[in-house]
C-alpha cells in the first residue's frame, strides 16, 4: 500500500567534532612568514531514520561511528605586500597534504592549494578585516570571501562579527523524493538523491575572545547559516583554547 498522509519519514544526523591543532610559524624576513599546522581530530556521528505513523514514532534504522587521528597537515606562507599606518595588505598560500584518513572522514584524500588575499584596517579598539581566495584540489574546488569586524572591550576581551560566503563546486543539495519500491509492487519508499552540482554557503559568525594571560586564549563562537540547503545545521557553537609555548 502507498504511504498515507499520516505516514511520514525523517532523517536526523548528529556530528560532533573535537580538534587539537599544533602549529608554529617563523619570520623569515620582516615581510615573509612561514609555518605549519598539524590537526588532530576526533569525529563522532550518529544518525537515525524515523517513521511517524498516526502520531507515533518508530526508529527504522540507526547507526553510530567514531574516528580519530591526524587530519590533513597544512604548510603555510604569508607575505606582506603593503604596510599602512593603520593596516596593511598581504597575500597568503596554504598547501595541504593528504595525511588524514579519507575513509574515516579525517582527510580529503588529495592535495590542495589555497591562495588568499588579506586586508586589515585598525582604528583604536575597532578593526575591519577582509579576505578572498580560491582553492584548487582536495575534496572540491572552491571560491571564498569573508568580512569581519572586531571591537576590543578591554585589553583582554574582544568581540567580533563575521560573514563568510563560499562557493563549493562539488557540493550538492540533498533532496528527499518518493519513488516506487523496486521489489514490492504498490509501495513507495523515501530516497535521498543529489541535487544540482555547485552550492553557495553563507554563514554568519559571532564570537568573543578572552586573553586569560600572556599565553592562553579562550574563544567561543556561534555559527549559523544564512542559506539553508540539504543537511545544513541550524546553528553550530564552538569553543577553542589556544596556548602558546
Amino acid at each position: 500500500m502507498k504511504a498515507s498522509p499520516f505516514d511520514t519519514e525523517s532523517l536526523t544526523l548528529n556530528v560532533t567534532t573535537s580538534t587539537m591543532t599544533l602549529f608554529g610559524s617563523v619570520g623569515i624576513t620582516d615581510r615573509l612568514e612561514v609555518g605549519a599546522a598539524v590537526p588532530f581530530v576526533r569525529l563522532t556521528l550518529h544518525g537515525e531514520r524515523l517513521n511517524e505513523y498516526r502520531g507515533q514514532s518508530f526508529v527504522q534504522a540507526n547507526a553510530s561511528a567514531t574516528a580519530s587521528g591526524v587530519a590533513d597537515i597544512a604548510l603555510r606562507a604569508k607575505y606582506t605586500l603593503l604596510v599602512l599606518p593603520q593596516g596593511g595588505v598581504a597575500a597568503a598560500a596554504e598547501f595541504r597534504l593528504p595525511t588524514g584518513d579519507e575513509a574515516n572522514l579525517l582527510g580529503t584524500g588529495a592535495r590542495s592549494l589555497r591562495i588568499i588575499g588579506i586586508g586589515s584596517l585598525e582604528r583604536g579598539r575597532f578593526a575591519l578585516h577582509g579576505n578572498g581566495g580560491v582553492l584548487r584540489g582536495g575534496v572540491s574546488n572552491e571560491v571564498a570571501f569573508a568580512g569581519a569586524a572586531s571591537y576590543a572591550i578591554s585589553p583582554r576581551v574582544t568581540v567580533s562579527g563575521e560573514a563568510v560566503a563560499r562557493y563549493v563546486e562539488a557540493l550538492r543539495e540533498v533532496i528527499a523524493v518518493s519513488e516506487a519500491n523496486p521489489t514490492i509492487a504498490g509501495v513507495d519508499t523515501l530516497r535521498l538523491i543529489a541535487g544540482a552540482r555547485g552550492r553557495t554557503i553563507v554563514n554568519a559568525i559571532g564570537g568573543v575572545k578572552w586573553n586569560v594571560n600572556g599565553t592562553m586564549v579562550i574563544a567561543a563562537h556561534l555559527v549559523w547559516p544564512l542559506v539553508r540547503a540539504g543537511l545544513t545545521p541550524r546553528a553550530t557553537p564552538t569553543i577553542a583554547f589556544e596556548y602558546a609555548f
